[in-house]
């Protein structure tokens, strides 16, 4: 059903098909979302075939190796570029917020800190969304810096990105970031807690931390897949307010939380 919608996602620019089998994809898609398929926007359409691209990358990783211990230990390169294609969306939603929040929007002309950078997609966005934004991408899982490595260099915006093989809990202390991307659904209760008073010490007055979670759904069986997701990923927080409650133990304001239907945004301003 997910290649089916997102086949039909991809045609609809195209006229590459028999009517035949257009007519069977089409139907299929009505049969599945009902009217729903026909009200999507345009602009909507690649956020939505990454999503697709990187859930069938991760089914496959999950078929083929259901056993493996939790953590970051995925080598595939097409899971790994698609995962980087995919959470390329989380700095637009950022961009958005921050039309919103004149104080947020600051950040951008300052130095943005990408924790867990992966493949550089979403350092790669930052910088081309923010001329004014210098980006230090960190990580350190090895497959995923070789290819952000690439990706960067062949991107018009590899002046402005560095990246580094770097834990987040060695950060150094003199406050250098107005922004920062924590993403707490790759990581344990204790290094999340570790890394927050590292981010601290490394952030300006008035930084801003933007610390996602995936979003639990209603239906059970998709909350299910959620947990999971974070488990196999590493992580273990899954509640808001436990991240609440870490940036407020550490001093931090204006705190809030953003739900969208994949990831949940917690943020929070330095005073």
């Amino acid at each position: 059903m997910l290649a089916l919608i997102g086949a039909s996602l991809k045609l609809r620019s195209s006229d590459a098909v028999e009517p035949a089998i257009r007519e069977q994809i089409d139907l299929g898609v009505r049969l599945a979302l009902g009217d729903e398929a026909a009200a999507l926007d345009d602009s909507e359409l690649e956020p939505l075939l990454m999503m697709a691209d990187m859930a069938f990358a991760e089914g496959s990783e999950l078929l083929r190796s259901p056993g493996r211990p939790r953590g970051w230990q995925v080598e595939n390169a097409q899971l790994l570029q698609a995962m980087g294609r995919a959470s390329s969306t989380a700095f637009d939603r950022i961009l958005a917020l921050s039309e919103t929040r004149p104080l947020l929007r600051e950040t951008l002309k300052g130095k943005f800190l990408d924790v867990g950078t992966g493949v550089g997609g979403i350092a790669i966005k930052a910088a081309e969304t923010c001329p004014d934004l210098h980006v230090d991408g960190i990580d350190i899982w090895p497959p995923s810096l070789a290819l952000a490595e690439q990706n960067v260099a062949a991107s018009p915006y590899a002046s402005r990105i560095h990246l580094s093989n770097l834990d987040v809990t060695a950060l150094e202390s003199e406050p250098h970031y107005t922004l920062v991307w924590l993403p707490t659904m790759f990581m344990a209760r204790s290094i999340v807690e570790s890394a927050l008073d590292r981010i601290v010490a490394a952030s300006r007055s008035g930084a801003w931390l933007v610390a996602p979670l995936y979003t639990t759904p209603a239906d059970p069986f998709l909350a299910v897949m959620s947990t999971l997701r974070t488990l196999r990923g590493g992580g273990e927080v899954t509640e808001p307010r436990e991240i609440e409650d870490m940036l407020r133990l550490r001093g931090y304001i204006d705190i809030e939380v953003d739900v969208q239907p994949l990831a949940t945004f917690i943020l929070g301003r330095r005073p």
